[in-house]
């Protein structure tokens, strides 16, 4: 359920760097004490977020190396190779389910005219 919670934690995290370091230029422009807080917490801020990013990421081992997988052996992701990608990438199992059903049919008649 909470697969991604890191990821949009760490993400949120540096947005908040973001808008801490823009608050202490503005901050820093005006002469005010707060500013050094800001940049404090732009710090934190910015390395939470990274590792965490970097954490859902070590996490995940994305590979892509299976697109070009011309072995038999491809056990580089897991979906395998190729071969189970090829078909009709709009084929709905509904229509599947009705052809089915349409030669099964065809085939009782069949069967029932060769009986008579």
């Amino acid at each position: 359920m909470f697969k991604k919670t890191k990821l949009y934690v760490g993400v949120s995290l540096l947005v908040q760097a973001v808008c801490s370091v823009v608050m202490f230029f503005i901050l820093l422009g005006k002469k005010k004490s707060i500013a050094g807080a800001f940049l404090a917490l732009a710090a934190v801020s910015g390395a939470a977020g990274g590792y965490l990013i970097y954490d859902c990421k070590q996490e995940e081992e994305l590979s892509f190396g299976c697109v070009g997988c011309d072995d038999e052996d491809c056990d580089c992701c897991e979906f395998g190779c190729e071969d189970e990608l090829d078909g009709d990438l709009f084929a709905r199992k509904d229509d599947e389910m009705e052809v089915e059903i349409v030669e099964e049919a065809a085939e009782a008649a069949k069967d029932e005219n060769v009986a008579e």
